[in-house]
């Protein structure tokens, strides 16, 4: 965020204050989403190998159909296309806590009742994402783009922070059932508030809405790819918190406080990052901040397989986390500062393939490793991506006169 003064502007926009206030409630339910399968699973089964399944399932929609979302999000009303993604996720989550609810975990016909549940969701995910990320810039002023998507970001990253804390609790002392049913009521807040708002209109060119005019756009500007492959590299290296903090905890001989304490501690982390990125981003430019955010995930992901005490883990992965912000943050600002409108939502969805879709090779990967080796090596496999990352950064300009703002046609006040 620039300065406080203009976060506090942005955050009173009547369309983007509730927007954000609607989606960081249901990120919060997210994470007792995450939190609540990923012990659930590893307590039935045993295996990281199947824990990292939970994150296979769960964005590889994301991996297999974010060209199409992409393409429906510059074709069609994106805050319509956010509802009905909503809607799905909903679906999934609500029926997985009918279920556990009813019958409780031991009543389960195996985990894959929990994977069922985890694909419906990825499946929202991955209809909504693209139109998620290309609605930012039309619920606030132009010059208002980098600290939304700070602000955007923050509320993922706050979440992160709480979420898995108060889940981790949640599960020890209510069970999963309880974490299950408060993630399915948290996509309410978000559904309605999409409902209510009203974008501001976009300039829309039109022609060739296809998925492969996105793919000849992107190839014909090369800057794109080298930001998609960073964001792709901060992506794979923020999977292991996901996917090994059950092992870690018990390696550690820890309950399931601690699997919820590691993800928060690297949201903890981010969340203070996004109070800097601001400042951070002026100093250096948005290059220079990528590259520091790698190096700073980088020291993370080694210090968390390297160390030797459960309060090493958490310092460790909120410095990961501070990493992690600046990287995705400043990948996100320096790809939108560059796109036509009726090319948003295509190119978003690149990204969002890189930064999401990653997770489910992240997780096999990380997760077999773990099985096979350790926990710690499984770690360690996650932050060689990173060196991609700082090579393709290498490779990126800064932004031109041109590419600086978006085209915003503002309608006038809210009716």
């Amino acid at each position: 965020m620039a300065d406080r003064h203009s976060s506090v502007k942005v955050l009173r926009d009547r369309r983007f204050g509730p927007y954000i206030a609607g989606n960081f409630t249901s990120n919060i339910g997210n994470w007792f989403q995450n939190v609540a399968a990923g012990i659930v699973v590893f307590q039935v089964t045993g295996s990281n190998t199947l824990v990292g399944t939970v994150s296979v399932l769960q964005f590889l929609a994301t991996l297999l159909l974010s060209p199409w979302s992409g393409a429906m999000a510059d074709r069609f009303d994106r805050r319509k296309l956010l509802i009905l993604a909503q809607a799905i996720s909903a679906a999934g989550a609500v029926g997985l806590a009918l279920w556990v609810g009813l019958e409780g975990v031991e009543g389960l016909p195996g985990v894959w009742p929990v994977f069922a549940a985890s694909g419906v969701i990825g499946l929202g995910y991955a209809v909504g994402i693209s139109a998620m990320n290309a609605l930012i810039p039309a619920l606030v002023e132009p010059d208002d783009l980098d600290d939304a998507i700070a602000l955007n970001s923050a509320s993922f990253t706050l979440a992160r922070a709480i979420g898995p804390a108060l889940a981790g609790l949640v599960v020890a002392a209510l069970g999963a059932g309880w974490a299950f049913g408060i993630n399915a009521i948290t996509f309410l807040p978000l559904i309605v508030v999409l409902m209510l708002i009203r974008p501001r209109e976009v300039q829309r060119r039109g022609g060739d809405g296809s998925v492969r005019a996105g793919l000849a756009y992107v190839k014909e500007r090369k800057v794109m790819l080298w930001l998609v492959l960073a964001t792709l590299a901060v992506g794979w290296a923020g999977d292991p918190v996901n996917t090994l903090s059950p092992a870690y905890a018990a390696m550690f001989g820890l309950d399931e406080t601690f699997v919820g304490l590691q993800v928060a501690a690297f949201g903890s982390g981010a969340a203070i990052a996004s109070l800097a990125v601001g400042a951070i981003r002026s100093r250096l430019g948005l290059i220079a901040t990528t590259k520091a955010g790698l190096i700073m995930l980088a020291v993370g992901l080694v210090g968390y397989a390297a160390a030797p005490h459960e309060a090493i883990v958490l310092a460790a992965l909120f410095i990961a986390g501070i990493g992690f912000l600046l990287g995705v943050t400043t990948t996100n600002s320096n790809l939108q500062r560059r796109l036509d409108e009726n090319m948003r939502g295509r190119v978003m969805a690149l990204w969002s393939m890189a930064f999401l879709g990653s997770r489910p090779l992240a997780a096999i990967i990380d997760g077999g490793i773990a099985d096979v080796a350790s926990p710690r090596v499984g770690v360690l496999s996650a932050a060689v991506p990173l060196l991609v990352g700082w090579w393709a950064m290498g490779k990126v300009g800064p932004l031109d006169a041109v590419s600086a703002r978006p085209a915003i046609n503002d309608p006038g006040p809210l009716p």
